[in-house]
Parts: C-alpha cells; structure tokens; sequence
C-alpha cells in the first residue's frame, strides 16, 4: 500500500521480498533468514477513510502556515476541507485527536525513511552525509508535517509534544542501533551515546528548516551536520579518556 499523501516520500523495504527479520544469535546467526513457506505474511494496514484523510492533510496544510499565536478553529478546517463539520466528529474527538494522529502518522513514516537510509548506504559514501541527505529530502517531501512536527516539539507543554519527544528518543535509539551495526561508533558509555545523538538530532532537524527556507544550502548544511556529528563523537571520546 503506498504510503499516504501527507507523507508521500517512497520507503524502500528494509530487508528482500520473501524474507523475514530474526533475533540474532538464532538460526545461522543472520540478521535475516529465508521465509517459512508456512509462514503468514501480516496483513496490509486499513485503508484510511476519505473523510479523514482529507481532514488529516488539511489540518497539517492550516497548521504548518499559522502563526503561533493562532488557533485552527474546527468550521475553518472543514470549510477548507471541502465537508461538513460534523464529519470531523465522525473521526475524532478534538482538535488536539486529530493533531496527535497526524504526529504519530508523520514520525512512524520518518523513523521507517531513516532506517531505510542507514540499511543502504552505497560503498564509500558517509554516512552521515547519506542519512542527512535523506532526512533533507523527506523534509522537502513532507514540508508541512515537518513544520508542524517541529513547531509542536519546540512549543508549549502538550499530548502531541510529548507524543514528538517520544518519537525522537526513539529516533535516537534506531539511529543507536544501525551505527553500532555498521560498526562506526566507538566504544562509549551507553549513556553518554545516547545524549550525544540525541543532541545531534535536534541539531538536525534544526538544520532541515533552514534547508526548507535555503534550498540552495544544502550542500552546506549537510557539511555541517557531518562535522557536528563527528565534533559530538570526537569530544565524547576525549571525555571519557582511556
């Protein structure tokens, strides 16, 4: 099923078709073992209801372009949507439902495009450069999601804020993962790792809107991110001495 319109960037899978992920250490010991013919593929995800999605990417359209000091009212999103307003209770119960969904539905696409992009790096390339290159072109993909995600990580106490946070310390803990299996990260305390990525995300992210706003500086921008990184690593190694 393709992925839906408010985040439309194309996802490679992860792993070949006819193939299923297994816990290491188990069968041969690869990350990845051949499908049982018995095996039960899961089934496809339910097709959004028109109503709702049409609602979805509205909201996200409204809610990128405000300003902060705005308020989306509900007979505005429905206006714009193009359907009455008691279709919207036919999907959720609030305002801040309907922002949570959109959220939730934005990171579980982005954490997907960033794991895809670590599983593929091409042979020589960097792989900050090549995850930060993908993390850009997802943000030019989804430039109203991206904002609105942004704005609600950066903005007063909230259920979607918290529901963003989450997602970024789950960001931290996949980025974690695919650098440790790639083998470039060093050996540091667990902790200080942690805080080091989760420091270089939101650093990145604030790259990704400057990106939207100079397109013509990605180049640069993607420079900085690398070194960051790689200043990030270099002073966690030196802390933690010998």
């Amino acid at each position: 099923m393709p992925c839906p319109s408010l985040c439309r960037i194309q996802v490679a899978p992860m792993y070949p078709s006819g193939y299923l992920m297994s816990t290491p250490g188990q069968g041969n010991g690869s990350m990845i073992e051949p499908m049982s013919k018995n095996a039960i593929p899961d089934p496809p995800p339910p097709r959004m209801a028109q109503g709702k999605r049409l609602l979805m990417d509205t909201a996200t359209r409204l809610l990128a372009r405000q300003t902060l000091q705005s308020t989306l009212a509900l007979r505005e999103l429905a206006r714009e949507a193009g359907l009455n307003h008691n279709t919207f209770y036919r999907h959720f119960s609030s305002l801040e439902e309907m922002q949570a969904a959109i959220i939730e539905e934005f990171v579980t696409t982005l954490r997907s495009s960033l794991t895809a992009a670590r599983q593929q790096i091409p042979p020589g390339q960097s792989v900050s450069h090549v995850v930060i290159g993908a993390l850009f072109e997802f943000a030019r993909q989804n430039s109203d999601p991206f904002i609105l995600a942004y704005r609600v990580w950066h903005g007063p106490p909230s259920d979607s804020r918290h529901l963003v946070q989450t997602a970024m310390d789950q960001l931290c803990d996949d980025m974690l993962r695919d650098l440790r299996a790639l083998g470039i990260l060093p050996k540091l305390d667990e902790a200080r790792l942690r805080r080091l990525l989760a420091i270089d995300i939101q650093q990145v992210f604030r790259l990704c809107i400057a990106y939207l706003e100079a397109p013509r500086s990605r180049a640069r921008l993607i420079d900085a991110g690398d070194e960051l990184l790689k200043t990030l690593i270099a002073g966690a190694v030196v802390l933690q001495g010998p």
